[in-house]
């Protein structure tokens, strides 16, 4: 095999020769269980330090790409990636965490204004209660609950688990065995119970920068450093990507590629399965967050999930708070099965097990005869509320039009001070949420257009035109 390795001026050297043999590893050139040379045989035919080359398998070991053992040598990694034994919290840090934080303040003073009736709220995550959608439930007692009480397993109650599974059938044409799905207490318990199982203090993910995920504390609490990751209009970029799994011993990538929070963008197909590959190559799962998937504007602009792509190696997260409202707190978990076990005892060990009643509720609600034609409508309404107000805003602002979902991320002046624009619009009676909370340091606002009126839309672009014009 030729170790002739092409140097780059901005890159360290180490970092070259790891993007080689990974090269190599795609190409089928290493093959799994494969022997490398000698760490000493390796520094001569590359011509560097064999300091360099113990570096680079360090970082290659890290990553479960290679194994290395004493007396045996090196050898490409035919196994999966592992899963941790023990949930972590640091509560030393949730305990001295900085009470007087910047973001904290704002969101206080956001909160402090929802109790305004008069306010435009465009902040809030959540359909306002004349969208979401009215269901007939069927008469009850409560012996009915105990009953059904009786097909919950460790996962979840089964028939919940068979009604997603059909829903996301009809709508992706993609398949969910209810063997490999756990129900969860909303999307973010989903991701709190991965953190948990597959990570530990110190690890690094990388997230799409901006993302909602900057906005939850629970990474903080758990000592997890978060990447961002750049992006433009087809979604996260490859390249950065695979730099900081690089510089920064990637452990997960979470997306969430449908109608991404906060700026709507959805990832191309050809960059899913860019991103897919990659992941693959390094051995690092993906997390897809699609709690919005299931309200697209058009069903002929339905991009394949990347778990339909790649099964074995994306955990896939549904939720159905954003159409049947938030307090239904229903969301799942769709993974391998020997993810699913270990997230089930984390959870039993957290106890954080969910409740039969909003189970057998969700499962009536999916099973409704008219829930498509529920959820159609919904999605309509949504879609005519954002066109409104792209038709209001014209050109006069810079925003991207999302193909569905709630949110429309719209740039501030960027002549002008940030902190200025929000108290202009905070005093003007508009609440939303600025680029900072997303850890984006551009100027803009992520604006939840679902829950406005018209009315309410109309005094928006005219205050976001005065503003920031």
């Amino acid at each position: 095999m030729d170790w002739q390795i092409i140097r780059e001026d901005k890159t360290p050297l180490y970092q070259v020769i790891m993007k080689y043999i990974m090269q190599q590893i795609q190409s089928g050139q290493l093959l799994p269980g494969e022997k490398l040379p000698s760490e000493r045989r390796l520094a001569d035919l590359i011509g560097v330090n064999r300091s360099t080359i113990v570096r680079v398998m360090t970082e290659l070991e890290a990553k479960g790409i290679v194994k290395r053992k004493q007396g045996s040598g090196t050898i490409i990694n035919d196994g999966k990636w592992g899963m941790l034994n023990e949930p972590v919290v640091s509560w030393h840090q949730l305990i001295q965490a900085d009470q007087s934080d910047p973001q904290q303040v704002f969101m206080a003073r956001l909160q402090a204004k929802l109790q305004d009736e008069s306010v435009i709220d465009a902040y809030t995550g959540e359909l306002p209660i004349d969208l979401v959608p009215a269901f007939e439930l069927p008469k009850t007692n409560w012996r009915d609950f105990i009953e059904a009480d009786k097909k919950q397993d460790a996962f979840g109650y089964v028939p919940l688990r068979q009604a997603i599974s059909d829903m996301v059938q009809a709508d992706y044409q993609m398949s969910l065995p209810i063997e490999q799905m756990m129900i969860t207490s909303g999307g973010h318990q989903a991701i709190f119970l991965i953190i948990q199982t597959l990570l530990t203090s110190g690890d690094a993910i990388g997230i799409c920068m901006p993302s909602f995920l900057y906005a939850l504390p629970l990474f903080q609490i758990a000592g997890i450093r978060l990447f961002g990751i750049e992006m433009d209009s087809e979604g996260m970029c490859v390249s950065s990507l695979e730099d900081e799994i690089l510089k920064h011993r990637i452990k997960l990538v979470i997306l969430n590629p449908t109608f991404q929070n906060p700026t709507g963008i959805t990832m191309s197909l050809s960059r899913r399965q860019a991103i897919v590959k990659l992941c693959r190559s390094y051995q690092i799962p993906i997390i897809e967050d699609d709690a919005f998937g299931l309200l697209h504007f058009d069903q002929k602009n339905i991009v394949p999930p990347l778990k339909q792509l790649d099964p074995q190696n994306v955990i896939y997260i549904g939720s159905l708070s954003k159409f049947l409202g938030s307090t239904t707190k229903i969301g799942w978990i769709s993974a391998p099965l020997a993810v699913l076990d270990k997230l089930s005892t984390a959870r039993q060990d957290l106890d954080l097990t969910l409740s039969i009643f909003p189970q057998v509720l969700a499962k009536d609600a999916l099973s409704d005869a008219i829930f498509p034609d529920k959820i159609k409508g919904l999605r309509q309404q949504i879609r005519d509320r954002q066109a409104y107000f792209f038709d209001k805003i014209g050109d006069s602002l810079t925003c991207r039009r999302p193909l569905g979902g709630f949110y429309v991320w719209v740039s501030l002046s960027p002549e002008k001070n940030l902190a200025t624009q929000l108290d202009q619009l905070m005093a003007a009676g508009i609440l939303c949420l600025p680029s900072f909370v997303f850890g984006d340091k551009a100027p803009a606002i992520r604006l939840n257009i679902a829950r406005l009126t018209f009315s309410e839309i109309d005094d928006l672009a005219e205050t976001l035109r005065q503003i920031i014009v």
